[in-house]
């Protein structure tokens, strides 16, 4: 995982910084984009799987640079942005944290690429733990990429 974080931040010219926060109930993670740093956020109450799968959802939305038009209309408040991350404009954070999850071809494509990447990450886990070997999850077998 940390490997794919910092290939996205290459490509952004600029690290990603990954925390745990509790979160409201309507909101599993979100990502914002600072001047010098860009903001992954996952709910610290969630388990492990759905954090994972919500950090490469907000990953995704990091490496397209796709930003929502949405308005929000979801109970994040200001006070609730510059508390998780001071710093930040808190209204282009607002945006991010309410758009909808699957009413855009953007959501779709960045929930299908958390789904393969979370499963590549499983099948990953369960080779290493069956011989103890490791191959990289964006390889294609036929390929070589």
């Amino acid at each position: 995982m940390q490997g794919l974080i910092d290939a996205v931040a290459r490509k952004r010219n600029k690290p990603i910084t990954v925390t745990a926060a509790p979160l409201p109930p309507e909101v599993s993670a979100f990502c914002a984009r600072g001047e010098d740093r860009d903001y992954i956020v996952v709910d610290s109450r969630a388990n492990e799987l759905t954090r994972l799968h919500a950090e490469l959802h907000e990953l995704w939305h990091l490496w397209e640079e796709h930003p929502s038009e949405e308005a929000p209309d979801q109970p994040m408040t200001e006070t609730v942005v510059r508390q998780l991350l001071p710093g930040l404009k808190p209204g282009p954070v607002l945006q991010v944290l309410t758009r909808s999850h699957y009413d855009s071809a953007h959501e779709r494509r960045a929930e299908a690429f958390a789904t393969v990447m979370l499963q590549r990450h499983l099948e990953l886990r369960r080779d290493q733990n069956k011989n103890g070997s490791l191959t990289s999850a964006l390889t294609h077998r036929r390929s070589g990429v």
